[in-house]
């Protein structure tokens, strides 16, 4: 079973320093086709360390940032205390948990967290909890490609290999695969009339900065390795260095965000 405060455990400092930033531009589109002004309520489930919700409260009046994580949750508070924002609240809860009553939000934005919730249990919430012109929004990153060589992809096969196979959910469990597409489920609940943007980035790394990606993700963990963390460490490094003798990598890619609203 998956258990959605564990599936992280010992990840937030990683994740705080080595999760590749959004693009600016991508939060300018989200502020303006989402009619986002200096008096609107922004809520960010799965927060993480608050990747996406400390940029955004420079535009909003206030964002509450959720993650099921408490690690990640003080992580965000300590990074928004050191950045001067204090526009922003933190609240470590399941997405599915979220209980009213609640102040209503102009957005709901979900980034690389909604393959792990219950996705219409979150969405009927958000139903109850949004503006009636609100919008949620889904954002997923995708590489597109890599260099030298695609490392990245040879990494996460070694991941898998690493792990006999499959992908570790936190410690103790498998990563799940889903039948239905984001935009199935998006598609099927109140928030049916779709809208799709598209940002691209180019992202440049070192070894130490790929090692610190990989301790920020569920599949490689500090909890989820436990003992492992060295075996795997030196395995991935010796990997990246076959690539490239240099140990500096460049990744490209987009990411893809599914607005949806009511009709």
């Amino acid at each position: 079973m998956i258990v959605a405060s564990e599936l992280f455990r010992g990840a937030a400092p990683y994740y705080a320093r080595h999760a590749i930033p959004y693009p600016d531009d991508f939060f300018r589109s989200l502020v303006r086709v989402c009619g986002l002004t200096n008096s609107s309520r922004a809520l960010d489930l799965g927060a993480g360390t608050g990747q996406i919700g400390i940029p955004l409260a420079r535009s909003v009046a206030n964002v509450l940032s959720v993650d099921a994580s408490d690690e990640m949750i003080q992580e965000g508070r300590r990074i928004a205390k050191a950045m001067g924002i204090k526009n922003v609240e933190f609240l470590a809860s399941r997405s599915e948990d979220l209980n009213q009553p609640m102040p209503s939000f102009d957005i709901a934005t979900i980034a690389g967290s909604f393959f792990w919730m219950d996705r219409g249990t979150v969405l009927a919430k958000l139903t109850q909890i949004l503006e009636p012109d609100g919008c949620v929004a889904i954002i997923n990153r995708h590489r597109d490609g890599s260099e030298p060589g695609e490392w990245y992809d040879a990494m996460l096969s070694d991941i898998k290999e690493f792990w006999g196979g499959r992908f570790p959910a936190g410690p103790g469990a498998v990563r799940p695969i889903l039948t239905t597409s984001d935009r199935e489920v998006v598609r099927a609940s109140d928030f049916s009339e779709i809208t799709e943007l598209r940002h691209y980035y180019e992202h440049h790394w070192n070894i130490d900065d790929v090692l610190g990606f990989l301790y920020s993700r569920s599949m490689a963990a500090p909890g989820t390795l436990g003992p492992r963390r060295d075996e795997l460490t030196t395995r991935i490094r010796r990997l990246l260095l076959s690539y490239s003798p240099s140990g500096l990598f460049v990744e490209r890619g987009h990411v893809a965000t599914l607005l949806g609203y009511r009709p």
